[in-house]
């Protein structure tokens, strides 16, 4: 099985150039597979700053964790390609035992079949007449594709039926029925049967029923009661749904039934477990995918939950808590130092997430060197467009240090870089890894 740089030498068929962020300036056209020959590390001076790293050696952790878990539990995992957007990772996460990947709309689909995955989950809606054409284009080119994609409605039905109609060599097209709550997907079982009677009447074998989806993400609250009744009923609709389905399809189809995020899987994986025996030939399929990244805030902070809860038993519970590190850095050049020791650091808003609470100073680099961990003692304070205000102290910065920032939320900080550099633990950049965010 290929590492996760042999995958990225492999699709490193791409050159580096000083437009990327970390890319030392004046570098000309560095082919991306040569990158772990150069040598190089963040802080030491030779790389442009800000950059964002991912420790290889804590995302292997975190990926044997979730793929435990999954292999203990009897489900399967098409991680979320929408945290990383990076083809790279989605396929060592398929290579090391992720049954596909899943993505939020047409483009990232495009992406990842693109770039050689050939088990792809639209977990979303994609909109009407218009958008089944654009599937359809899509797929004209991968007709060897396993697609998957959620449906709500007999309208999006009626118009996927008349462009697969008229397209022959289109691939089949998988259809999970999405049970909502509280965003998208239907919410009682007349429409769970308009849709079933919607792809009966298309009357097109490539469009199959395969299943039902939800997302239980949108049921948590603090108040634990309230997300109790919240599951218990998004838990009882997906059973009457996938019922209906099954009641459709027959004996002989093997369904899927895909929920999970990373915040709520056991809940996810210990009240569909039941669901799936009920009906004994469908499968339980996560869509986990910021848990492989973890952060320095909310992610990291409901996986200990999680692990509190214990409702995984003890052996998983003990691994959740020990495992789901975060992987994830921003490195940053100290550009001036004010009086009372704020250091005015070279990042900003348009670098790092800054929508569940700000980034987190984590050591102090000088000449290459790690001098201090300084997690306990600074403390960022403000960002701006280009600059962030770190609080430590007199003395504690010189101009011209590096300082290594935990992040808040992989998704919306990983989606302001063009290259994910992977470091080995030596802290040494071993890849590059590309990301596709449009």
């Amino acid at each position: 099985m290929a590492g996760i740089d042999e995958i990225a030498t492999e699709m490193g068929g791409f050159e580096l150039a000083a437009t990327f962020r970390g890319v030392p300036p004046g570098t000309r056209w560095l082919p991306a597979s040569s990158i772990a020959a150069r040598d190089w590390h963040p802080a030491d001076g030779r790389m442009s700053l800000p950059l964002l790293s991912l420790d290889l050696k804590t995302y292997a952790d975190n990926k044997a964790t979730m793929l435990d878990i999954c292999r203990t539990v009897s489900c399967e995992i098409a991680p979320h390609a929408k945290t990383p957007m990076s083809p790279v990772l989605a396929r060592d996460l398929i290579a090391s035992g992720a049954w596909g990947t899943s993505v939020a709309d047409l483009r990232q689909a495009e992406v990842m079949l693109g770039n050689g995955i050939g088990r792809v989950l639209i977990a979303n809606e994609i909109g009407g007449a218009h958008a089944a054409k654009r599937l359809a284009a899509l797929l004209s080119g991968y007709n060897g594709a396993e697609v998957y994609l959620f449906v709500d409605a007999p309208e999006l039905v009626d118009k996927l039926g008349l462009e697969w109609k008229a397209a022959p060599d289109l691939p089949a097209l998988n259809l999970l029925i999405e049970v909502g709550c509280g965003r998208g997907g239907v919410t009682s079982d007349r429409q769970v049967s308009e849709i079933i009677d919607a792809i009966a009447a298309a009357a097109e074998p490539r469009l199959q029923l395969a299943g039902i989806a939800a997302y239980e993400g949108t049921a948590n609250t603090a108040d634990e009661e309230q997300l109790r009744a919240n599951l218990d009923d998004l838990f009882a609709r997906v059973r009457s749904a996938l019922a209906s389905v099954r009641k459709h399809v027959g004996p002989a189809t093997r369904l899927v039934l895909s929920m999970g995020g990373s915040s709520l899987f056991d809940h996810v994986i210990v009240d569909c477990a039941p669901i799936v025996q009920e009906d004994g030939n469908a499968f339980l399929l996560l869509r986990s995918g910021a848990c492989f990244f973890s952060d320095h805030g909310p992610i990291r902070d409901r996986l200990r939950a999680m692990a509190a809860r214990g409702m995984l038993g003890l052996d998983l519970s003990e691994k959740i808590a020990a495992s789901f590190k975060p992987a994830l850095r921003l490195w940053a050049e100290v550009l001036s130092v004010c009086n009372g020791g704020t250091a005015i650091c070279g990042f900003g808003l348009r670098d790092v997430a800054h929508d569940q609470g700000l980034p987190v100073p984590l050591a102090l680099w000088r000449d290459g060197a790690r001098i201090a961990d300084i997690a306990a003692s600074a403390t960022l304070v403000k960002l701006n467009d280009q600059h962030a205000f770190i609080r430590a102290g007199e003395g504690a910065f010189q101009i011209g240090d590096v300082v290594e920032v935990g992040v808040r939320h992989p998704c919306t900080t990983i989606d302001k870089h063009d290259l994910i550099y992977g470091l080995d633990e030596t802290g040494r950049v071993t890849a590059a890894m590309r990301t596709f965010f449009g």
